[in-house]
Protein backbone atom coordinates (compact mmCIF):
# COMPACT_ATOMS: atom_id res chain seq x y z
CA UNK A 1 0.00 0.00 0.00
CA UNK A 2 1.76 2.66 1.12
CA UNK A 3 3.30 4.56 4.18
CA UNK A 4 1.99 3.99 7.23
CA UNK A 5 -0.21 7.21 9.22
CA UNK A 6 1.55 8.81 11.40
CA UNK A 7 -0.07 11.70 13.53
CA UNK A 8 3.53 12.89 14.68
CA UNK A 9 4.56 13.66 11.50
CA UNK A 10 2.01 16.19 10.37
CA UNK A 11 1.41 20.34 11.09
CA UNK A 12 5.04 20.68 11.32
CA UNK A 13 4.84 22.79 8.13
CA UNK A 14 2.39 25.25 9.67
CA UNK A 15 4.10 25.28 13.06
CA UNK A 16 7.23 26.43 11.15
CA UNK A 17 5.25 28.69 9.29
CA UNK A 18 3.60 30.57 12.79
CA UNK A 19 6.94 30.72 14.24
CA UNK A 20 8.29 32.24 11.47
CA UNK A 21 5.38 35.12 10.90
CA UNK A 22 5.54 35.36 14.77
CA UNK A 23 9.46 36.01 14.34
CA UNK A 24 8.44 38.92 10.88
CA UNK A 25 6.08 40.64 13.11
CA UNK A 26 8.03 40.70 16.45
CA UNK A 27 11.12 42.28 14.71
CA UNK A 28 8.18 44.96 12.74
CA UNK A 29 6.89 45.93 15.95
CA UNK A 30 10.29 46.51 17.72
CA UNK A 31 11.06 48.54 14.34
CA UNK A 32 8.54 50.56 14.24
CA UNK A 33 8.68 51.24 17.74
CA UNK A 34 12.58 52.11 17.61
CA UNK A 35 11.34 54.48 14.88
CA UNK A 36 8.49 56.14 16.40
CA UNK A 37 9.36 56.18 20.06
CA UNK A 38 10.47 59.09 21.71
CA UNK A 39 11.90 58.92 25.31
CA UNK A 40 10.26 61.92 27.84
CA UNK A 41 13.73 63.27 28.68
CA UNK A 42 14.39 63.82 24.28
CA UNK A 43 15.88 66.90 23.98
CA UNK A 44 13.24 67.14 21.06
CA UNK A 45 10.56 67.07 22.89
CA UNK A 46 11.51 69.51 25.67
CA UNK A 47 9.46 72.29 23.95
CA UNK A 48 6.20 70.86 23.76
CA UNK A 49 6.80 70.16 28.19
CA UNK A 50 7.73 73.75 27.99
CA UNK A 51 4.57 74.98 26.33
CA UNK A 52 2.49 73.10 28.44
CA UNK A 53 3.94 73.97 31.93
CA UNK A 54 3.82 77.63 30.61
CA UNK A 55 0.06 77.46 29.92
CA UNK A 56 -0.74 76.63 33.21
CA UNK A 57 1.76 78.91 34.89
CA UNK A 58 -0.14 81.63 32.68
CA UNK A 59 -3.95 80.65 33.64
CA UNK A 60 -2.47 80.53 37.55
CA UNK A 61 -0.89 83.98 37.51
CA UNK A 62 -4.32 86.05 35.83
CA UNK A 63 -6.07 84.31 38.76
CA UNK A 64 -8.09 81.40 36.87
CA UNK A 65 -8.76 78.35 38.89
CA UNK A 66 -6.78 75.26 37.18
CA UNK A 67 -9.71 72.39 36.16
CA UNK A 68 -8.59 69.05 34.70
CA UNK A 69 -9.58 68.43 31.13
CA UNK A 70 -13.22 67.82 31.05
CA UNK A 71 -14.02 69.39 34.12
CA UNK A 72 -16.18 72.12 33.14
CA UNK A 73 -18.23 74.58 35.35
CA UNK A 74 -21.45 73.53 36.50
CA UNK A 75 -24.61 74.91 36.34
CA UNK A 76 -26.26 75.81 39.84
CA UNK A 77 -29.73 75.16 40.58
Amino acid sequence: MGVAYDPNRQGWGAAALTVVMTGALLFTAFTIHKNTCRHPRDPMATQVYHERDGAGHEAKAEGAEHKPAGEAAKPSH
